[in-house]
């Protein structure tokens, strides 16, 4: 017979507890002649088996903890020297074992989120404490490199390896830690992105929506969009897409990128409608109006991109000065061909009475209202 000494063993002598309390894996040696119970078992021996932990194995479960993601060790072994093993680590609770073949299916539910460290754990358990942690709304990543792992994770061994999400070629757990930067990386500059490209989409609903009440054209052409697209949105959200980006993730993509170019949205229709209204009454002719509300588009959507690159360093700082110096160049250089009158016109000269306001009134409805009560 060969197996656990608490399936083998009447009793388990005091000094295999120590030798499990060390971390140490033990495996019961013994012969039956008769019927297979802990009873009839002869003791032969016991093979010790002590597993050295990586070096790289603390440094990141320390990565684990930095960026939020709390660490559970769901084993077949022995809770005693799983434990064990786990405060070596470093794991957070280790102390807090418990052994799964004691608990029923109603105890594993109230276990998965009390216990860090879980031993004798069968594949139907571990699929179970997966789906008890997803439904304590927590998001689950496993991972393990046997077949008693397949049916919590669709991973083990070589035939499990075709179904998995991930394969670690190396079988480095470390690796996780670029796995986990890496989908951050995508999700955060993905949505910051996001952000600057719905500020046109936004503010031209509700300008579309404007005209149409007024009776009125559109202000912008396709051409002038055109730029706006390539200087505003395209080129900065490429050069962002690069960046690493270990913050964690919070709130849902459509909310957190409509939330983010709301403000910017707003004053730009606002200060549009303004432009709109006392344009005639200024003595400001259809094409000196639409140069004004096209930089002002220009300035207030600069400004949501200069705050996407927040914070500064020497690469956001080149990138935001070259957009801001770009998008005005192109409008001198090409004013003939965007269709617009040149910058030296008197509507434009009245750009710093409207986008000024227009910026502040973005950045005053990015304030949460608390602090921006407090500021006012």
């Amino acid at each position: 017979m060969l197996g656990a000494p608490e399936k083998l063993c009447p009793q388990i002598p005091r000094d295999m507890e120590e030798q499990m309390a060390q971390g140490k894996r033990i495996l019961f040696v013994g012969l039956c002649s008769g019927t297979v119970t802990p009873d009839q078992i002869q003791p032969m021996g016991t093979i010790v088996i002590a597993d050295k932990l990586r070096k790289n194995a603390v440094p990141t479960i320390r990565y684990f903890y930095r960026q939020g993601v709390d660490v559970k060790v769901i084993s077949g072994d022995n809770p005693l020297a799983v434990s064990a093993v786990a405060k070596r680590s470093g794991i957070r609770g280790a102390e807090r074992f418990v052994d799964a073949s004691r608990l029923t299916d109603a105890e594993l539910e109230h276990a998965a989120e009390r216990y860090t460290v879980f031993g004798r754990v069968t594949p139907e358990q571990k699929r179970a404490l997966i789906a008890a942690l997803q439904r304590q709304g927590h998001k689950v990543a496993m991972t393990g490199d046997g077949v008693n792992d397949l049916l919590a994770m669709g991973n083990g061994s070589d035939a499990a390896k075709q179904t998995a999400q991930l394969v670690l070629l190396d079988s480095d757990f470390a690796v996780l830690r670029d796995v986990i930067s890496e989908g951050r990386r995508v999700i955060n500059n993905l949505t910051k992105s996001a952000g600057v490209f719905f500020i046109k989409t936004i503010y031209s609903v509700l300008l579309c929506v404007l005209c149409l009440l007024l009776n009125t054209d559109f202000p912008f052409i396709p051409i002038q969009i055109t730029l706006i697209d390539a200087v505003i949105e395209a080129f900065p959200a490429f050069f962002m897409s690069f960046e690493r980006n270990d913050r964690k993730v919070e709130g849902t993509f459509l909310g957190s990128a409509i939330r983010s170019a709301l403000p910017n949205s707003i004053a730009i229709f606002l200060c549009c409608t303004v432009i709109f209204l006392i344009a005639p009454g200024i003595g400001m002719d259809r094409a000196q109006a639409s140069l004004l509300m096209y930089l002002t588009v220009g300035c207030i959507s600069l400004a949501g991109v200069v705050k996407a690159s927040l914070p500064f360093n020497l690469l956001h700082g080149i990138l935001s000065t070259a957009f801001v110096l770009g998008f005005f160049c192109a409008v001198f250089l090409f004013a003939p061909l965007l269709q617009l009158p040149h910058l030296a016109t008197g509507g434009a000269m009245l750009l710093p009475f409207v986008a000024i306001p227009g910026i502040l009134i973005a950045v005053l409805l990015k304030i949460p209202r608390q602090q921006r009560k407090a500021a006012l």
